[in-house]
């Protein structure tokens, strides 16, 4: 009887043991597969980030074409790629002068120059040229510096910088301008300004007359 039962014990005690080495297998097989997916979701979230951040700089770069496409356009319609145009400066100056009544406007245009590198950036195989002009009037309102400033920036023939600019106010006793109309200037003003325009190394050297 002894024997029987220390045998049935015995079975009983190798099936838990089998049985509990299965669990355990079964157990370290759960764990190392839900790390391995843990893992792998892992890395499928790296890649999914990766990804989206080369999709935000591919839309970063797509907006920076779209607006240096824009202000390459602007400066085309500026005439900033094209030779300048002295003779429409001269016209506005006439054309804004007789509408403003300023029979005194004065001005000079230096030779156009060009900018040294280094002073502003510029693309390789573009020259960078700037004339100065030079412009002088009695004024009956400040604003009439304004509206000859809006006027000459209206001009399609490149970039217009203000230089410098100084407005003054005249004597009570010395502001009337011998006209037709006799009218009361009460202000004075002389500016300077730049005008840029780029162009290729060979046309900026014709443009400006430096040869070889």
């Amino acid at each position: 009887m002894g024997d029987i039962q220390f045998s049935l014990v015995k079975k009983q005690v190798v099936v838990l043991a089998a049985l509990l080495f299965i669990a355990v297998l079964l157990i370290s097989a759960s764990a190392v597969f839900k790390q391995n997916q843990l893992d792998e979701e892992t890395a499928i979230k790296k890649q999914m980030k990766s990804v989206r951040i080369k999709i935000a700089h591919i839309a970063h770069d797509k907006s920076l074409i779209n607006d240096y496409q824009m202000d390459y356009l602007k400066l085309i319609d500026k005439g900033f790629f094209s030779a300048e145009q002295r003779l429409s400066w001269i016209e506005q100056l006439e054309v804004t002068s007789s509408r403003l009544a300023l029979p005194d406007l004065s001005y000079n245009i230096d030779v156009q120059q060009e900018v040294e590198r280094g002073i502003f950036s510029s693309p390789p195989g573009l020259t960078l040229l700037k004339s100065r002009f030079t412009f002088q009037s009695s004024l009956l309102h400040e604003g009439d510096l304004l509206d000859l400033m809006a006027d000459l920036k209206h001009l399609d023939s490149g970039l217009l910088v203000v230089d410098h600019c100084e407005l003054s106010r005249v004597p009570a006793d010395g502001n009337k301008v011998t006209n037709q109309t006799a009218l009361n200037y009460h202000f004075s003003s002389l500016c300077d300004v730049s005008w840029f325009t780029a162009a290729e190394p060979d046309d900026s050297e014709q443009s400006s007359g430096v040869g070889p």
